[in-house]
């Protein structure tokens, strides 16, 4: 990871942090370093080892260092002169950030025109944000660097209960979807190679779950055929022989776990196939899930790495869908196909656990969710199953 440089507003310079009130020499780190340094080494320590945050939660960490510094630099204080009124006004400036922190759609780092946000954060990514920010100072004091941690005393944040996940596709919009990739007019190697490449990914998460950064770190060779206990076999012969399971060793928080995944395998063998690949993967295979439909320069197939990339792809073929759905003279919901994402088909793979009936901890297990309060959002009837059985307990002659 490199050093973080946060951009810097016009008006205030560089802040020195030397004489800072709040500020000791810390007996873990070198003497002499800028805030910034500092919380470089907090960043780094972030991706340390086993257990590392996954890139997208580093990436997240890093922006909120960004926007700290960015209005530190903005107020003229540095970190680590903050007050408790500081961090509060901070925290209050989250929800509504000044005209001059927010830049326009598509300006990149590096721009002298980029700004820290895009706009006012939402309840979810201010608290998120918090619970950075936070964790930052409360770290600050533990290894000495602040006397005092400006931050004790803010309220934790815990799970707020949502309301039902609506930002999901149908069963009937991701057949829509495949039916719209196999209408497409393939002429060339390219056009054969993307729709056998699209079909798969539209499958892919929409049968496994997998987040778009697990997807685009995954390999051929996380796909493995094993064989199924023979003790299991007895308990229930109608079990195969083998079965499949795809290795998810980026996940989030880099926990890896297990996807079963046997419903995709005839998916995964087309695209193979279509790539010029055995059907099947291999154990030692190297090759990326992902693949682009072009070569390098050398005529090596080049995978797709790019999450971005992979959202444009699945966003496309949403579009596609609609314009399928109009020439076929199709009703559907124009609106949540036109919305929809990359990460709306791990919805529609989390409701069709809920009402497949999955155990709760297998459901847990194969989306990579740590509490079960989670799959609330997914389950639509929850709600009136319980009233419902809890009238028919309360009825006479009804289960006490």
């Amino acid at each position: 990871m490199t050093d973080l440089q946060p951009h810097q507003p016009p008006a205030p310079g560089a802040l020195a942090s030397t004489t800072a009130p709040n500020r000791q020499d810390s007996p873990v780190l070198p003497p002499g370093l800028t805030d910034e340094e500092i919380v470089t080494r907090w960043l780094r320590l972030k991706a340390a080892g086993r257990g590392a945050l996954s890139k997208t939660t580093q990436a997240q960490y890093r922006t909120e260092a960004e926007r700290l510094f960015w209005y530190a630099r903005r107020i003229d204080t540095p970190i680590s002169s903050w007050t408790v009124d500081h961090l509060v006004d901070f925290l209050a400036f989250l929800q509504q950030p000044a005209p001059w922190a927010i830049r326009a759609p598509g300006v990149r780092r590096g721009s002298p025109t980029w700004r820290p946000f895009l706009g006012p954060l939402g309840d979810a990514s201010a608290a998120q944000t918090q619970k950075i920010v936070t964790s930052l100072f409360a770290w600050l004091r533990d290894i000495g660097y602040l006397r005092v941690n400006p931050a004790a005393g803010v309220p934790s944040i815990g799970r707020a209960a949502g309301a039902n996940q609506a930002r999901f596709l149908s069963v009937e919009d991701c057949a829509l979807m495949r039916e719209a990739i196999s209408a497409r007019t393939s002429d060339t190697e390219e056009d054969r190679l993307r729709q056998a490449r699209d079909a798969f990914l539209v499958d892919l998460f929409a049968i496994t779950g997998l987040r778009t950064s697990e997807a685009v770190n995954a390999h051929m060779r996380d796909f493995q055929m094993v064989p199924v206990p023979s003790a299991l076999r007895r308990e229930d012969p109608t079990l195969p022989e083998y079965t499949w399971l795809l290795q998810v060793r980026h996940g989030k928080g880099g926990k890896p776990r297990v996807v079963p995944c046997a419903a995709i395998i005839p998916a995964l063998q087309l695209y193979r196939l279509a790539f010029g690949l055995p059907a099947v993967p291999l154990p030692d295979e190297s090759g990326w899930l992902i693949l682009s439909v072009r070569r390098t320069q050398f005529g090596e197939r080049k995978p797709l790495r790019s999450r971005v990339a992979v959202w444009k792809i699945i966003t496309g073929i949403c579009a596609e869908a609609c314009e399928f759905a109009k020439t076929s003279d199709r009703t559907i919901d124009v609106q949540r196909l036109e919305h929809a994402s990359t990460h709306w088909l791990r919805h529609t793979y989390a409701k069709g656990l809920v009402k497949a009936n999955v155990s709760e901890r297998h459901k847990l297990d194969n989306m990579g969710h740590a509490d079960r309060r989670t799959f609330d959002q997914y389950d639509d009837d929850e709600v009136i199953r319980r009233v419902l059985a809890t009238d028919r307990a309360r009825r006479p002659g009804g289960a006490q």
